[in-house]
């Protein structure tokens, strides 16, 4: 009987590491390469997964960025850790954007997905497959950044953070997310409070931080890069 018990027990915690480990926070703690791995083995059903309704994207994401940007013409966006596209699928569709944007990406499988979404869209939108702590653009070059859903699953939110604040050029605008929700905390150091982020983001140079309730799992902040 204790054996059978003392088995149990194993099972059911070697069952909640895997799950914490793969599941929740999607091997973050196991290293990029398992991070990446994952991704492409589930990339090809990504969106279905996640469902997106565009609708919300359109309202929570993409009109409040271009208001963010309405000065600018034709502003050139960086979408670090595109996915399948998402960010630039919806923002390619809506007509009052007149600009181009990249779709930086570490996983092959993801970027495969997006470029087949993207292809109508081949004169504005570019796919670059690179990791978001060595971002392969001078400094000053978007007028707008994106990370969404992301930030916690690369090795290291910070450095992440700062690629992209040196990317940006003054006056642009950084568009990320911070995970919120029952498991977050469960993602140890790559966890912030509201504050916590914010203050983050204020050492990083950035100003006007906005935190808006977005998703169960994330709240979606906006901040400007001063200008000179």
């Amino acid at each position: 009987m204790n054996l059978i018990l003392f088995i149990l027990a194993a099972i059911l915690i070697i069952g909640g590491l895997y799950y914490w480990l793969v599941v929740v926070t999607e091997g973050v703690f196991l290293g990029r390469r398992v991070v990446v791995w994952l991704y492409d083995i589930t990339a090809h059903k990504y969106d279905r997964i996640k469902e997106f309704d565009a609708e919300a994207e359109q309202f929570f994401v993409i009109r409040p960025l271009l208001r963010q940007l309405r000065h600018i013409p034709a502003p050139r966006i960086l979408d670090v850790a595109t996915g399948t596209g998402r960010l630039p699928w919806f923002l390619l569709h809506e007509p009052s954007f007149h600009g181009r944007v990249i779709g930086l990406d570490a996983s092959a499988g993801m970027l495969r997905e997006a470029a087949q979404k993207l292809r109508p869209f081949h004169h504005r939108a570019s796919l670059v497959q690179q990791t978001a702590d060595h971002l392969p653009f001078p400094a000053h070059t978007f007028d707008a950044v994106t990370c969404l859903e992301a930030l916690e699953f690369f090795p290291s939110d910070i450095q992440a953070l700062q690629e992209m604040v040196r990317v940006l050029r003054p006056g642009g605008i950084l568009m990320v997310t911070r995970r919120c929700g029952r498991e977050a905390k469960t993602f140890l150091h790559h966890h912030h409070s509201p504050t916590q982020f914010e203050a983050i983001l204020t050492r990083l140079g950035l100003t006007n931080i906005q935190t808006r309730p977005w998703q169960l799992d994330y709240d979606l902040v906006i901040a400007t890069r001063p200008a000179i």
